[in-house]
């Protein structure tokens, strides 16, 4: 009895076997990819510079680029923290807000040019770049001293993938001084960062610096694709556009420059609409956008364009 149910399931389950196989010939195949999927890894997909980044203006100088890999870099990471005696009001973004960075990049040691670096270095265990002498006041205020790229201009990192160029900023430098010291910090030569990511796009953030004719050479050496220029301080609308058009030079890749170091509450004269206006107004010798970006709002970038997401 035992033996003739065994023979007759055998029957049953070849029989369906068959039909199985008859009706969806790749079956077969399809029930052993998805149990091998099971045990693999998808591979990642290559990058190239079609892939976009991830471009937020949470305002001030506050940038955060999110590379095509997932790594996170904050410009100037200025937060609206309720908890802190230095807030910037209009960020959309608090501490608690901001998991994840990879690197801070620290232009200066203005209170607006730090923002709230160290609470974030050490929640995010993220890498800073900043200069020699900042790197002693950030380390007595809490950051780990391993977790500081000390440079000048003229430097070079890499962080996790992500090139950091270091490059010339005409600007102050100085910090406040440490608990119970009565003096203020010198802290170095002021900062911009030239920033490539694994795609090989490249984001030129100039920090807090006034026009000069460096941004010619930035433009020729770097050839960045966009351009992160102040327009409420240091430079102006018609200067940061004047900043557009040298960094054209000898550089096929400029294609979107953006407005930072500015607020609502400063002046109808440096506000993003006009910094627009005056790009516009210079008839670039090709093509160049210039955009007012909303605070929080996100662009895709790649080699060849932005666009609002």
């Amino acid at each position: 009895m035992k033996r003739s149910t065994l023979i007759l399931g055998w029957a049953i389950a070849a029989t369906a076997l068959l039909v199985i196989s008859t009706a969806w010939p790749d079956a077969p195949q399809r029930a052993v990819d998805t149990v091998s999927g099971a045990f693999h890894t998808p591979v990642a997909r290559a990058q190239t510079a079609d892939a976009p980044a991830q471009l937020e203006w949470l305002s001030w100088m506050f940038y955060r680029l999110t590379s095509p890999r997932g790594k996170v870099i904050l410009f100037s990471p200025w937060l609206n923290d309720p908890r802190s005696p230095f807030s910037n009001r209009e960020s959309p973004v608090t501490l608690d807000n901001i998991e994840v960075a990879h690197v801070i990049l620290v232009p200066a040691g203005h209170g607006d040019d730090q923002g709230h670096t160290v609470d974030l270095a050490r929640k995010t265990g993220a890498m800073v770049v900043t200069t020699f002498e900042l790197s002693s006041s950030l380390v007595g205020r809490g950051v780990e001293s391993g977790k500081i790229l000390r440079g000048q201009p003229g430097s070079r990192f890499e962080v996790e993938g992500i090139k950091i160029q270091v490059v010339n900023s005409v600007h102050g430098s100085g910090a406040a001084p440490l608990p119970g010291q009565p003096a203020a910090v010198y802290g170095g030569p002021a900062l911009g960062f030239i920033v490539t990511l694994e795609n090989g796009v490249k984001v030129y953030h100039a920090g807090s610096s006034a026009l000069t004719m460096d941004m010619q050479l930035y433009g020729r050496l770097y050839k960045p694709h966009v351009a992160l220029l102040p327009i409420g301080a240091g430079m102006y609308p018609d200067e940061a556009a004047i900043a557009a058009e040298f960094l054209m030079t000898d550089n096929p890749n400029l294609h979107s420059v953006f407005p930072t170091h500015h607020a609502s509450f400063l002046p109808p004269t440096q506000q993003g609409n006009v910094f627009v206006r005056e790009v516009t107004a210079r008839r670039l010798r090709r093509e160049v956008t210039a955009f007012d970006p909303k605070p929080a709002q996100v662009f895709l970038v790649n080699a060849t364009s932005t666009r609002a997401r």
